[in-house]
């Protein structure tokens, strides 16, 4: 992804530097190419999970898929419902590495993605349930055991 950004970089600044027009609708063409292509490996989750204080935490986690076999960056953004107060929400967001992690839990392989917080928190772990649903697990990806659901669902974002 840095290197797209840094294309970008240096296309829009060769772009200033040229003085015919035609040159610049031509690397404005690039831009727009490799920017459609950022939009194709993003991967958005939704959903509220359970709080200790209150009615939940909506998650909001956009994932950036592997490009060329190394692990990329996450973003989520997570809103504390009723934190102070009713309808009174506060919104934190935490950026990172993630990585794709195997694991054996209980004889059976399982896959979940480790969110590491540049912020130098505790990794956060998603259990990979199945191609749209992940599920916060712990850093054995063992499952909470209650009724209360603790998945985040795939959301197509260029719907809204």
């Amino acid at each position: 992804m840095k290197k797209v950004f840094m294309l970008a970089a240096l296309v829009a600044a060769l772009a200033s530097c040229q003085s015919k027009q035609a040159n610049n609708v031509a690397e404005m063409d690039v831009i727009v190419a490799d920017s459609a292509g950022i939009e194709d490996i993003t991967e958005i989750y939704r959903g509220t999970l359970p709080a200790a204080d209150g009615p939940g935490i909506d998650y909001i986690l956009t994932l950036n898929e592997e490009i060329q076999g190394k692990d990329t960056l996450f973003t989520i953004d997570m809103i504390y419902l009723d934190a102070q107060g009713p309808g009174k929400n506060v919104a934190f967001k935490t950026k990172g590495k993630q990585q794709k992690i195997h694991k054996t839990v209980k004889k059976q392989p399982k896959k979940a993605v480790k969110l590491t917080p540049n912020t130098g928190e505790a990794p956060i772990y998603f259990l990979v349930v199945n191609d749209t649903t992940l599920r916060m697990v712990n850093d054995s990806l063992m499952e909470v055991t209650t009724d209360t659901s603790y998945d985040i669902v795939r959301v197509d974002d260029k719907k809204k």
